[in-house]
């Protein structure tokens, strides 16, 4: 019935992209009459297709992988469970429990490749494979600070109508400026630094939003925000990241490690 229902919400997503106005086929649709829904990560060249199908999406990038045996990552699968029986819930798409991770530093994707907004040192890079061999030799060879234990606490989730994800804020003083000592050693290192660099917000995503919310979804997306924040205490409100690592992806689905950045 999931797959169904996303099914009859995208419809009307594809006929946006196509121009066309096209009825979405759902409870929301039919209490309204035909109002069209835009596509927001799903289409060509996005993460996922209108079925919520993940989608080549080639790149690469530091992360902490949270851990299974944590509160915390119970939390966030069980905030799945209740995504999946939301009345919203073809919207949306979920992540494995694999794949759930906090980033760390940015790096680069096939986008990057394709606009050209590589530095010089990478800017005769074709495509992401040679991208990322070329990072991983110049880590190899960097004497970068040793990390330390990464402690996260939940601030709560951002706002539903982009993704599914949780903000998260440095636990304590010695996390803060571990985080911001890779990312800036990193960003001199790779020569790369992204235009919300000293405003970025760490984030553990659960899912992403398929198509842009209409106003009738405001009420079911603050209800489960609700009930989904509510998961996040005790335990759960704090976790120790694992170790960040250099990882590829090939879409959403995993993120192996290719090197793991030296730790105290």
């Amino acid at each position: 019935m999931f797959a169904s229902n996303r099914r009859g919400v995208l419809f009307g997503a594809v006929g946006a992209a196509a121009g066309l106005t096209i009825a979405p086929v759902t409870a929301v649709a039919a209490a309204q009459g035909p109002e069209r829904r835009e596509p927001l990560a799903a289409g060509p060249g996005k993460k996922w297709d209108f079925d919520g199908n993940a989608q080549r999406f080639r790149g690469n990038t530091f992360v902490c992988p949270v851990p299974q045996d944590s509160a915390f990552f119970h939390a966030e699968t069980e905030a799945m469970e209740i995504m999946k029986r939301s009345s919203i819930a073809d919207q949306y798409v979920c992540l494995p429990h694999q794949s759930m991770h906090m980033t760390v530093f940015d790096a680069t994707t096939k986008d990057t490749v394709i606009n050209k907004q590589l530095p010089a040192w990478l800017a005769d890079c074709t495509d992401v494979s040679e991208v990322s061999q070329r990072i991983l030799a110049r880590l190899q060879e960097s004497t970068l600070t040793p990390v330390g234990p990464i402690r996260m606490k939940v601030k709560g989730f951002l706002p539903f109508d982009a993704n599914f994800t949780l903000d998260l804020t440095p636990a304590d003083d010695a996390t803060f400026n571990t985080l911001w000592t890779i990312r800036r050693e990193l960003s001199a290192l790779l020569e790369i630094r992204a235009s919300n660099f000293e405003t970025y917000q760490f984030h553990s995503t659960i899912g992403y939003r398929l198509v842009k919310p209409l106003a009738s979804d405001v009420p079911p997306m603050e209800r489960l925000a609700a009930k989904c924040s509510a998961l996040f205490t005790g335990d759960a409100a704090t976790v120790t990241m694992e170790y960040p690592a250099f990882n590829l992806f090939d879409d959403m689905l995993a993120f192996p490690q290719l090197w793991r950045l030296p730790t105290a």
